[in-house]
């Protein structure tokens, strides 16, 4: 049994229209698959071009996503939104491959190297060579030796002549990221050469240009523990 939607009436199964009121089922069923079809294709129909995509839908290609949308391949994130996973939004840089050490202290450099022996001084600069490449290689496209090398290696082999060439370059290259990245401040060999060098005529050279030497690496880190 059924039931007539229009008088009430009780009909059998296969009526195709009420015997009372001449209701034809067949209008009820249109009505519900015309409401359905319509709304599933509001919901699925795409933006025409120019236009903004609406909640739920995917904005075509050249369109701006709106916010908390997540942009096409091919599209610029808008402010707010991460670029998806291999694309590079306009100010994005690629992400840190770890956190870089942004600690480094001129009396911990003294204290430890005194208490170690001078393997604390071997550990800092090795640091400083790795992460000098993670910083900037991709970018000069150059490679600065690991420290270790240079230290146990090369160092009696050149009769000292390759760790002074190491800490000019190195000097060089942690100057010309930083004026890279427009950071404000300024280091360069030449620091290396008038408080390491010439400073070693005074007690206080040396010292000045560790300082400078690992101030200049903590700003670097730290720029790029940021913007990568």
């Amino acid at each position: 049994m059924k039931i007539c939607p229009n008088c009430g009436s009780q009909l059998n199964d296969g009526d195709v229209s009420c015997v009372y009121c001449n209701y034809r089922f067949d209008n009820q069923a249109a009505d519900y698959s015309n409401t359905d079809y319509n709304q599933q294709a509001q919901y699925s129909q795409q933006p025409q071009y120019g236009q903004q995509p609406q909640y739920g839908q995917q904005p075509q290609y050249g369109q701006q996503p709106m916010y908390g949308q997540q942009p096409m391949y091919g599209q610029q994130p808008m402010y707010g939104q991460q670029p998806m996973y291999g694309q590079q939004g306009y100010g994005y840089a690629p992400a840190p491959v770890r956190p870089l050490a942004t600690n480094r202290a001129l009396w911990k450099y003294i204290v430890f190297s005194i208490i170690t022996f001078g393997i604390y001084g071997i550990i800092v600069e090795t640091k400083v060579s790795n992460d000098i490449n993670i910083i900037a290689s991709r970018y000069d496209g150059k490679r600065t030796m690991n420290y270790c090398l240079v230290c146990f290696l090369f160092s009696w082999l050149t009769i000292g002549i390759l760790p002074i060439i190491w800490r000019h370059k190195t000097c060089n290259r942690i100057g010309a990221e930083l004026r890279r990245r427009n950071l404000p401040y300024t280091f360069g060999a030449g620091r290396y050469w008038l408080w390491n060098v010439l400073g070693s005529l005074f007690l206080a050279g040396p010292f000045i240009f560790t300082y400078q030497y690992l101030k200049a690496m903590n700003i670097l880190s730290a720029d790029y523990n940021v913007r990568g």
